[in-house]
């Protein structure tokens, strides 16, 4: 089933590629930029690395599931440089990098708050697993008059 499963998969994968270079405006980008093409190009790469792997590694060809649609979404982002959401109506209404950041104190005190809070998260997860990781039993429990 995984053969042909990934048959399906490259199929939609190639109408949804074409259906995109003609329905939008990345391949402008990846004309004015060749060097960037390189991105879309390894996404299929390593699409069909994945039909390679599945008969060796499962493990292998779920990594490279993984780094696939990682690329895809790459090449998007890419393809919409500097678009965010581009604007059918008029250019002028279109979202970009540039209008759509926050300013520059916005930025410092966003920044200021992840240093803190981000490893605070990461030690909390840390600890919270290294309490929970031996599984729990109801030895005893019954034998507790105060247990619910």
């Amino acid at each position: 089933t995984a053969n042909k499963t990934w048959a399906v998969l490259f199929v939609l994968t190639l109408v949804f590629a074409a259906d995109t270079v003609f329905s939008t405006h990345l391949s402008q980008n990846y004309a004015a930029y060749p060097a960037a093409a390189i991105v879309p190009v390894l996404a299929a790469v390593v699409l069909v690395m994945i039909r390679v792997s599945t008969a060796s590694s499962a493990r292998r060809a779920f990594y490279l599931s993984c780094v696939t649609i990682v690329l895809l979404m790459a090449a998007v982002v890419t393809g919409l440089y500097p678009n965010l959401i581009p604007s059918d109506l008029d250019p002028a209404y279109s979202l970009t990098i540039f209008n759509s950041s926050s300013g520059a104190y916005t930025l410092k005190i966003m920044t200021i708050v992840a240093a803190i809070f981000v490893p605070v998260v990461i030690i909390y997860q840390a600890w919270v697993y290294r309490i929970f990781r031996k599984g729990s039993s109801d030895d005893g429990a019954l034998d507790d008059r105060d247990t619910y």
